[in-house]
């Protein structure tokens, strides 16, 4: 049956014109966004989103603030533009095939998936490239595109709308938006040399590596992360020529022994969450407990975190299931407020 669906999206997607797109969006795009049948999209309103003015009108920009410290800008596309990304996003995901390396934005792969897979090494180096989405240009999608079968023909275009301008230097440069419902395929589409040369290396030096985003992660049991190192040195290569950079200030290499981390979980003997994880839950819950009238908001960030912890821990873990049972005491024959604190 996959097979099947992917050949039908590629038989849609493999169009010499944005005329023929146009069509293939209308077809597939009310079953999988809110692209309207009454309504369908016309070539000229598809074709207008290929200029910078109707992409930057079409997105709302905002920030949310980092665990780490700081903000994150997004940059979200609003109204027919994001139905038309979507549906674009469903397309791709279901043309091309993930490299083994990527573990985000990809079907059946999760973060404890990407943890698990440096469980129980004496090294565990994390990196974090800088700017990630942002450093993919529209040239970069293009090509991407190529490589998973779209036409030269419509490629260009589509590389267009689904990029975001910004002003650089008085010039323009389209890039990713962090926030597009295509950006993270396509960040993962135009990631596929990078992953396949940094799989090479990692094979040549005997290690394991795995890619969530932008948080690249190497284990091993033997000690090759010497700064001036040859697989140091080749790593740093690699990823320049491939056009990304490394935020030094996030690069990190954990020795057994001490608290090895993996896109935020443990990793030493088992996959686990971090202790401060459960605590932070429990109070959530407890809070819920003594609450008359407990918000919605709060009973959804319990479930929310309960059901990590079950991705994480599985479903027949004795903390899993202690918390499951408190939440269910916590709220029965509660009335919850509809409103959030705060």
């Amino acid at each position: 049956m996959q097979n099947d669906l992917k050949e039908y999206l590629a038989s849609l997607i493999a169009v010499d014109s944005m005329a023929e797109l146009c069509r293939s969006l209308n077809e597939i795009g009310p079953y999988v966004s809110d692209l309207s049948l009454a309504d369908p999209l016309t070539v000229g309103r598809l074709m207008s989103y290929v200029t910078v003015q109707a992409r930057r009108d079409a997105y709302r920009q905002f920030q949310i603030p980092k665990k780490s410290g700081g903000v994150r800008v997004i940059t979200a596309p609003d109204g027919e533009l994001k139905n038309i990304l979507t549906t674009l996003a469903f397309i791709y995901s279901e043309l091309y095939t993930p490299t083994p390396n990527a573990m985000a934005f990809t079907w059946g792969r999760s973060v404890a998936d990407n943890a698990r897979a440096h469980v129980r090494h004496h090294y565990v180096l994390n990196l974090d490239l800088k700017d990630f989405f942002t450093t993919i240009t529209a040239m970069d999608v293009e090509r991407g595109l190529n490589r998973i079968g779209i036409s030269p023909l419509v490629s260009r275009d589509l590389a267009s709308i689904c990029t975001f301008p910004v002003s650089e230097g008085g010039r323009i440069r389209n890039v990713l938006p962090q926030g597009s419902p295509a950006s993270p395929v396509l960040s993962n589409i135009c990631a596929m040399t990078l992953d396949r040369r940094l799989e090479g290396l990692a094979r040549r030096f005997r290690l394991t590596y795995t890619r969530y985003a932008d948080d690249m992660t190497f284990s091993s049991d033997h000690q090759v992360y010497h700064e001036d190192g040859d697989f140091m040195c080749e790593l740093y290569r690699i990823i320049s020529e491939c056009g990304f950079t490394v935020n030094p200030s996030k690069t990190r290499l954990q020795k057994r022994g001490a608290r090895q981390e993996v896109t935020g979980l443990n990793v030493g003997q088992r996959v686990n969450v971090p202790r401060l994880y459960v605590k932070t839950l429990r109070a959530i819950i407890h809070h819920i407990a003594i609450n008359d009238h407990p918000t919605r908001h709060e009973v959804c960030v319990a479930k929310g975190k309960l059901n990590y912890l079950r991705m994480v821990k599985g479903k027949h873990d004795s903390t899993y299931i202690t918390l499951l049972v408190k939440l269910k005491q916590a709220v029965a024959g509660k009335k919850l407020e509809s409103h959030s604190e705060g």
